[in-house]
């Protein structure tokens, strides 16, 4: 049984010995990897080394951490306390009634010639308080011969045997107690580990349901944010391609109507007129109107072959493939610097430029709400806001508010024509400085500018914003069918 509980002790102690000092653990602490140290032998180890290490595992880590392991320093404590109790009640119960329970720090002092066997055997129970002198027992023992032989004592039968036995089972009943203290804290550790793992365990699941609950009303929040977006996508790319077919449908309209009526009701109510005022020339398409002014205007009712120029356009407007139909858009196009281009308003001038003749155009407006068009000078300002009006080299029509109709004069002139306004007559004639607009549907005379002088002149077109869907239909300029 002794032998048994001496193994049993040196186990626990092995476990409860520090790696780097082999000493038990003085304030322990635990690295990452499981392994165990004291405080201060860690501290010294990576103090002389450049990398933070286990001296066991040799796992190196990232942060030079550890953990205080309060448990394991109970435990140590509890093995040192309970070694020192057991021993000091040992000495307590051996020595009851003499002098054997004052420990000395020191060895005791050789017994003095001629004195009593009890008195060395005082002197020797101080050596046997402390279990750790225990062999100085054994060697004072050795001394008892010496006296023995001077003759000072007789022989004592069984003194040697009983006092070399004193030692032995000192020792075993030390060694059963240490163990058993030892057991008790081990149970009571093993006891306070398994609950806090317990607690942890429960800990960890309440983490993970909650972590759990967060990510699926995260992900739920998500899918309805995508499903909103695709609804708003699927929406939109629906009104576009709404969009689409009714810019589509419109163009086909204008198109199929100004053909029809250039190469019907146009010749046919131009060669009665025509017929009217004495078949004044011989051509079919040739124009005679009367002004309010009583002047007879005659020119040629074949609209010139005209279409608009990309390179004078507002980076907003957008052209057809035939450059005959323009729109605005609400984003800017990324086109090229171009000082012929106009920055301020939505404007584009017509591809050709004329300085002499006779020269007519028609220009589809539909049911626009807001539009401008007419004749400019070439040489007018394009990067200002500019008003439209003779001295700034502009002789334009308007439409505002979906029925005022002006003439841009000075002052500008409120029109009344008999119908709203879907196509637009122009003609320029250099010879006389005139700019006639004419109602394109039934060649009603609108307004004539007099006195326009200019180097240049080039057809002027002005979308206006499209203001939504209110005003964006798009511009035509109409061309004759053969």
């Amino acid at each position: 049984a002794g032998m048994a509980g001496r193994s049993r002790e040196q186990r626990l102690r092995e476990e409860l010995t520090c790696a780097i000092c082999c000493d038990l653990f003085a304030e322990p602490v635990m690295l990452e990897c499981m392994h165990h140290f004291c405080q201060g032998c860690i501290q010294r180890y990576w103090a002389r080394s450049a990398r933070a290490t286990c001296p066991q595992c040799r796992r190196e880590f990232p942060t030079r951490r550890f953990r205080r392991h309060y448990l394991l320093a109970g435990l140590v404590a509890a093995v040192q306390r309970g070694s020192a109790e057991e021993c000091r009640r040992d000495a307590q119960v051996r020595g009851t009634g003499s002098a054997w329970h004052r420990a000395s720090p020191r060895p005791p002092p050789p017994p003095a010639a001629g004195a009593s066997w009890w008195e060395m055997l005082e002197s020797l129970a101080c050596a046997l308080s402390v279990p750790a002198l225990l062999q100085r027992l054994c060697s004072l023992f050795l001394l008892l011969p010496n006296y023995l032989c001077h003759g000072r004592f007789l022989c004592l039968p069984g003194l040697c045997s009983s006092s070399f036995a004193l030692p032995s089972r000192f020792s075993c009943r030390s060694h059963s107690l240490l163990f058993a203290s030892a057991q008790k804290v081990s149970g009571e550790l093993h006891c306070k580990i398994q609950a806090e793992f317990m607690r942890l365990h429960q800990i960890l699941k309440e983490e993970e349901r909650a972590v759990l609950a967060a990510l699926g009303k995260e992900e739920e929040q998500l899918q309805t944010r995508l499903h909103g977006d695709v609804r708003r996508l699927e929406e939109g790319i629906s009104k576009l391609q709404r969009d689409i077919e009714r810019m589509e449908q419109t163009l086909s309209n204008m198109e199929e109507v100004s053909l029809q009526e250039v190469s019907l009701r146009g010749c046919r109510e131009r060669s009665l007129q025509a017929d009217a005022l004495g078949r004044s020339r011989g051509n079919p398409l040739s124009e005679g109107i009367c002004t309010p002014g009583n002047t007879l205007l005659h020119f040629s009712a074949v609209p010139d072959a005209l279409t608009f120029d990309p390179e004078s356009a507002h980076p907003n407007l957008v052209f057809s493939r035939d450059l005959t139909a323009v729109t605005e858009r609400e984003e800017a196009r990324p086109v090229p610097y171009s000082p012929r281009r106009f920055q301020r308003c939505v404007n584009v001038l017509g591809s050709r430029a004329f300085d002499s003749g006779q020269h007519y155009w028609e220009v589809w407006v539909g049911s626009k709400t807001k539009w401008d068009l007419g004749v400019a000078a070439e040489a007018v300002d394009r990067a200002a806001r500019v008003k439209l009006c003779p001295e700034n080299g502009y002789w334009t029509l308007r439409l505002r508010n979906k029925t005022e109709y002006w003439a841009t004069a000075t002052p500008w002139v409120r029109l009344a024509p008999r119908r709203p306004l879907r196509k637009v007559g122009v003609l320029l004639d250099c010879h006389e400085g005139t700019v006639t607009f004419f109602d394109a549907g039934d060649m009603s005379h609108l307004f004539t500018f007099r006195q326009v002088s200019a180097e240049r002149y080039c057809p002027f077109f002005s979308t206006c914003f499209s203001d939504g869907e209110a005003n964006g239909e798009p511009m035509r300029i109409c061309h004759l069918a053969l």
